[in-house]
């Protein structure tokens, strides 16, 4: 599982998310969406829907033609629980598994690449000998 997470671009944990989002308010808002479309169909039927809070707790329900054909409810702890700890819990994975050590060999050879770049295109003044320079640093030191 953590390898398939490793491969993961922001943009796709976004994207997770969302989906995760989505079939959650599908899953549970779904048989309420259809008594609702069914409801608004009816030409001459006679319905509502009513949410309220309280408590802690929301509750909704929705009546067409005097009897109730759906209700839930849900406390809001369970609520906000349900919609920030997975996808917490699927940005954990991910970052664990996109480490900063994950690209580091391949970031020090661009960088290597960068600098051979930068250097070829510079122009070349004179050609320093090190037995010069070490010549000239021995004697500095000495002085």
């Amino acid at each position: 599982m953590r390898l398939w997470f490793k491969r993961w671009k922001p943009s796709q944990l976004l994207l997770a998310w969302s989906a995760y989002w989505v079939g959650l308010a599908l899953v549970k808002l779904g048989p309420a969406l259809i008594a609702g479309w069914r409801m608004s169909q009816q030409v001459h039927g006679h319905g509502s829907a009513n949410a309220n809070i309280g408590d802690g707790i929301l509750s909704a329900n929705i009546v067409d033609g005097g009897r109730t054909v759906w209700t839930g409810s849900i406390s809001v702890l369970t609520l906000a629980l349900l919609i920030a700890v997975p996808p917490l819990l699927i940005w954990l994975v991910w970052l664990a598994g996109s480490s900063r050590t994950k690209h580091a060999d391949e970031i020090a050879a661009g960088s290597r690449k960068t600098k051979r770049e930068l250097s070829a295109a510079e122009p070349r003044i004179g050609t320093i000998e090190t037995s010069t320079s070490t010549s000239t640093r021995r004697a500095r030191e000495e002085s």
